[in-house]
């Protein structure tokens, strides 16, 4: 999963990106504003941790995010300019200051506002262009879709009023239809909020509250320069600062977990002498499909899935052996719906 990180300068998106993966880029006025930086994170997830115990492997494999702290941009120019680069990711977080800087009172209902409404404007740009380029075939043309076309042009009022995608209606095959233009306002987003630490246990205002709703993005409150101080600490520090701030854990944590919320996401478990090893999938995925994400010869040579839970196999201390015994190994087939913390052992033949 990638996720892209959006900002104005000043806002604070490479300190965000540094308390999330643990890295120390330069920001502020000692930073590369126009540099593109890009880290991988390890899912935290404490039932791997449990898993691990059990089966003692020979390695462990978090699920992991792919992060892109895109340049900031001044607040008289386009926060959205790597669009192409916006449209390949799978969620976004729109960063917003709301905290004092240089003297200046900080507005972050403008900003965000200004980061929303560009992103309705690049996809009302790209439906006109595709629809003007499709009134120009003719109808027999290779490749033209009528029914395609036909929902496009439905789309065109709702981006003219100003409103995103994610408000329109669509049914799941639509958006399948639709998947191919990459749409900005169909990607689920984040607006994150980055407040003075004193602030943190407060909520977003009502301003924020209504026009997050009216985009259809969650909003998330964070304090990214505090965060980054809690990176640096050692674990035993780490603890004792979050508990003065009211919090239970890091912020990659609470962010991570509330981007695979919002993007439908979850995990299932391989376990095994050799590995242990968390998958990420979309939630209501087919057992056939989730092989898939293990290895394509999964997904094509599938026969069924031999599936258990995490709790039951916890009860046991991994014993699987007696897991059968007790009946709580089942046979599922293609169409069999994966839930989170299900461990599959995949039978298939190619």
């Amino acid at each position: 999963m990638k996720i892209g990180l959006y900002g104005y300068e000043n806002a604070g998106s490479t300190t965000l990106f540094n308390a999330i993966t643990g890295f120390n880029i330069p920001t502020g006025f000692s930073g590369d504003r126009q540099q593109t930086h890009l880290g991988t994170v390890k899912v935290p997830d404490p039932r791997l941790d449990v898993l691990t115990g059990l089966y003692n492997p020979k390695r462990t494999i978090h699920a992991e995010l792919v992060f892109t702290d895109f340049p900031a941009a001044s607040r008289e120019k386009k926060a959205l300019s790597n669009i192409q680069e916006a449209k390949s990711m799978d969620l976004l977080v729109l960063l917003v200051g709301a905290f004092s800087s240089d003297g200046q009172k900080p507005d972050p209902v403008g900003e965000l506002e200004n980061l929303l409404t560009e992103m309705v404007i690049v996809d009302l740009e790209h439906v006109s262009k595709y629809l003007e380029k499709q009134r120009k075939l003719p109808a027999s043309a290779a490749g033209k879709d009528p029914r395609l076309v036909a929902l496009v042009e439905r789309l065109l009022p709702h981006l003219e009023n100003g409103l995103p995608l994610r408000s329109f209606g669509l049914t799941s095959e639509e958006e399948t239809a639709l998947r191919g233009f990459s749409f900005l306002t169909l990607k689920p987003a984040l607006a994150a909020i980055n407040v003075d630490e004193t602030r943190l246990s407060e909520k977003p205002d009502e301003a924020m509250d209504r026009l997050a709703e009216h985009h259809r993005v969650r909003p998330f409150l964070l304090s990214a320069r505090v965060e980054e101080e809690i990176g640096r600490l050692a674990p035993e520090d780490q603890e004792l600062f979050l508990a003065d701030l009211g919090l239970t854990e890091k912020l990659s944590g609470r962010l991570l977990r509330a981007a695979y919320d919002l993007a439908n996401l979850m995990c299932f478990f391989t376990v095994g002498p050799d590995e242990v090893r968390a998958w990420t999938i979309e939630k209501n995925t087919p057992a056939k499909q989730a092989a898939g994400v293990i290895h394509s010869d999964l997904e094509k040579g599938f026969i069924r899935a031999e599936v258990f839970t995490y709790d039951d196999i916890v009860e046991v201390k991994g014993n699987e052996a007696e897991l059968k015994k007790r009946g709580k190994v089942r046979l599922e087939g293609k169409d069999y719906i994966v839930r989170d913390g299900d461990i599959l052992h995949v039978r298939f033949n190619v």
